[in-house]
């Protein structure tokens, strides 16, 4: 075949095959990898977004800089295909296989770069690699928007080595002002690449993403590829355009705070999230808190996420998982006389230093990352450090693809090429097993996919926005700790996303004044608690301008924590909301069985009223 033209079938063949892997998830079920607005209204989702103020949720509260984050680039591409007319299910996943093409896509450029020699096996499987493995798994499942740094890191390598060639060697024949647009051309690419990486929805994978390119911008000059002097100039130059061009994500988050609540010490703490990065979890790139996690509010603890027990659990997948960076590691042993092989050995071992950091308890480096956290507030976003992965993944993608070409030609040399089937085949099972959910269809979570949005839900919010009036509010009570129905889960809560009017819930995190969120939460406490006194709901629903309480009975109690709703009925009533003439229900009617099972003094309840 000629070389041209195979050079060109492999991006068409990466992309075929990240968008109909990506398509091949659960194909017909919407799932909440993200912000359940982006999925039902995008557009006004977008419109919100960057506000600094939110009604929603709480009684009002400055709004946490992560939503700002959402209007480039997801939220238009969300919007964009929205409005062309795909369904949530088929947007969902268009945005993920490109995701996955652009991190395969962006490593084939990149050895293109390095190598400097017609593609090959090298190219083949480090894009593979580096689009299928456990750390893509982790993500791809519901928080998709992580993998936007992920991404961008072989691009970002390969900006940087192109930049510090452009500033070594400028060209003679360029005049002074093609010479300065030139100088300024690759880190203005940098710039929109850090801009586009998801820093203003989650700050820390951007921060460690970095690392890849600072560590290139000094192994260059200090092996003598370039001097310097350029690698200086480039660095002032990104470090000065990425500052600017990432202000729009960057002020929102000084807004919220400065004037919000720091909401941090309200959710996972630092112990819990490095308790599960340890070397070989790392390695595998896994580590992620909450894969490890049981969940559940009954007899029965149930995986946080649906990929879990493959992960963590099943022997095929560890033995996968393990294989892959062992491999890709003795590899280097033929791959260490390439000119870039120290650096992407490099690059793995700093990640995963990164990584495990904070593991195991009781080492004097966890007592000094612990003192940091707590003093050095700056730094509390970075507490995460399994979010270092996508650094030891690209290491390990890239060494890997350089020790299956050592092995490919090897074989031909030993007069062998009848091995090269079996060694494929086997190098395969390795890549499936490792990234299992993916070759089973189920990548995305189980427990937060949904076909539709019921039409109770839908009917109940079109009401409100017709006579809840402009100085009242609606409350959801009682509120649910995790948003989580029976037809499926949404992260946050339903209502807020298809009402125009303001919504209360409560929620396990609060965003909003203290003040105001004890005043909320108090009032949803008498009926999740069940210790509501005779009348008095309507005083307290009047100091929080609420016009209308809304009660769901379609809440999955083993994972919400909501009240069984025959009980938060029999509260509704007993606080003096009582049903009667101003009572309005949607859904069917049914009688909804008591939490423990019985039937007896089951309420006919609709699904919303």
């Amino acid at each position: 075949m000629d070389v041209r033209r195979r050079d060109r079938l492999l991006p068409a063949a990466l992309a075929v095959g990240c968008y109909l892997l990506a398509l091949l998830q659960r194909p017909g079920f919407a799932v909440t990898d993200t912000k359940i607005d982006l999925h039902v209204d995008p557009l006004r989702f977008l419109a919100g977004a960057a506000a600094p103020w939110a009604n929603d949720i709480s009684l009002g509260h400055v709004q946490s800089g992560q939503y700002g984050g959402y209007v480039f680039p997801m939220g238009p591409f969300y919007a964009l295909l929205r409005e062309i007319g795909f369904s949530a299910w088929v947007t969902q996943r268009l945005w993920l296989g490109t995701l996955l093409f652009l991190a395969a896509w962006g490593v084939v450029r990149l050895l293109d770069a390095l190598l400097e020699r017609k593609r090959g096996v090298a190219h083949v499987v480090a894009a593979v690699v580096f689009a299928l493995n456990p750390y893509v798994v982790t993500y791809a499942s519901r928080v998709s928007v992580s993998l936007l740094a992920y991404a961008a890191l072989p691009w970002l390598l390969l900006v940087v080595h192109r930049g510090l060639r452009t500033e070594s060697a400028p060209g003679p024949r360029l005049g002074r002002r093609s010479l300065a647009a030139r100088s300024w051309m690759w880190p203005a690419a940098f710039a929109l690449l850090v801009t586009s990486s998801g820093g203003g929805i989650n700050a820390a994978v951007t921060a460690f993403v970095l690392v890849g390119p600072l560590l290139l911008l000094v192994y260059e000059p200090a092996m003598g590829f370039v001097s310097w002097r350029p690698a200086w100039t480039f660095t002032w130059r990104i470090a000065l355009l990425g500052a600017i061009t990432s202000l729009w994500w960057v002020v929102p988050l000084a807004v919220q705070s400065k004037w919000g609540l720091p909401f941090l010490p309200y959710t996972e703490q630092p112990g819990t999230i490095w308790g599960t990065t340890s070397a070989s979890e790392s390695l595998r790139l896994l580590g992620f808190w909450l894969s490890y996690a049981g969940t559940g509010y009954g007899a029965v603890l149930h995986p946080y996420t649906s990929n879990a027990h493959t992960l963590v659990f099943w022997i095929p997948g560890i033995i996968g998982s393990l294989l892959l960076p062992a491999l890709a590691l003795g590899g280097f042993a033929y791959s260490r006389r390439w000119r870039y092989g120290p650096f992407f050995l490099g690059l793995t071992l700093l990640g995963v230093l990164l990584m495990i950091a904070g593991f195991p308890e009781g080492t004097p480096l966890r007592h000094g990352m612990t003192f940091a956290y707590n003093h050095l507030v700056s730094l509390q976003t970075l507490r995460t450090t399994y979010k270092a992965g996508p650094l030891p993944a690209l290491g390990l993608s890239v060494l890997g693809g350089m020790a299956a070409r050592w092995a490919w030609g090897a074989l031909a040399a030993s007069g062998r090429p009848a091995w090269r089937p079996a060694v494929l085949v086997g190098a395969a099972l390795v890549v499936a097993f490792s990234a299992w959910p993916f070759l089973r269809g189920r990548a995305v979570d189980d427990q937060l996919t949904w076909r539709s949005i019921p039409s109770a839900w839908t009917q109940t919010a079109d009401d409100l926005d017709a006579g809840l009036g402009d100085d009242h509010r609606a409350m959801v009570l009682p509120g649910q700790l995790f948003s989580s129905y029976t037809w499926g889960g949404t992260v946050d809560p339903i209502l807020p996303t298809l009402a125009d009017k303001p919504v209360a819930v409560r929620q396990v995190v609060p965003f909003a004044d203290l003040r105001s969120v004890d005043l909320q939460w108090s009032t949803d406490a008498l009926i999740s608690q069940q210790r509501v006194v005779g009348g008095q709901l309507p005083r307290l629903l009047d100091l929080q301008s609420v016009g209308s309480v809304v009660a769901g009975t379609d809440d999955d109690r083993t994972r919400s924590g909501a009240l069984d709703p025959n009980a938060a009925a029999r509260q509704l009533a007993l606080g003096g909301l009582r049903p009667g003439s101003a009572t309005k229900g949607f859904g069917p009617v049914k009688r909804r069985a008591a939490q423990d099972g019985a039937v007896a003094g089951a309420l006919a309840l609709p699904e919303v009223r």
